[in-house]
């Protein structure tokens, strides 16, 4: 009668550490899904704030360019003023430059005729 015990015992115990072996397996399982989860989870977040972050540049970029493009009418018109205002003014420069060298000419051309007559009709042995 011992000996049936003992086999019983034996079952038992092959069953228990079967089963014990088994929940071991399925909490490995859990713990290795939980795990990918956690995984999944976290790179969907990086995803997420990588995307929030180009968005937020990309808005600093269009915030930034509009300001110097700004900056850069201002100066234009600044520096370079109206178009027509300048062609204007340089046509009026052009105009009074144009009459003081044809004054010049005038109050110096007979001098300079005279300069010219001498130095053809003299004649140096």
């Amino acid at each position: 009668a011992d000996v049936g015990l003992g086999a019983q015992d034996t079952a038992l115990e092959t069953m228990d550490a079967t089963a014990k072996a088994h929940i071991g397996i399925q909490k490995l399982l859990q713990a290795e899904q939980d795990a990918a989860e956690i995984v999944a989870k976290a790179k969907q977040d990086k995803v997420a704030r990588l995307k929030q972050a180009k968005a937020e540049a990309d808005e600093e970029i269009a915030a930034y360019k509009a300001q110097r493009q700004a900056q850069f009418e201002v100066f234009s018109k600044d520096k370079l003023g109206d178009s027509g205002a300048h062609s204007k003014t340089t046509q009026s420069a052009t105009e009074e430059e144009l009459l003081l060298i044809s004054q010049q000419v005038a109050g110096n051309k007979d001098t300079m005729m005279n300069m010219l007559l001498q130095s053809v009709t003299e004649v140096s042995v």
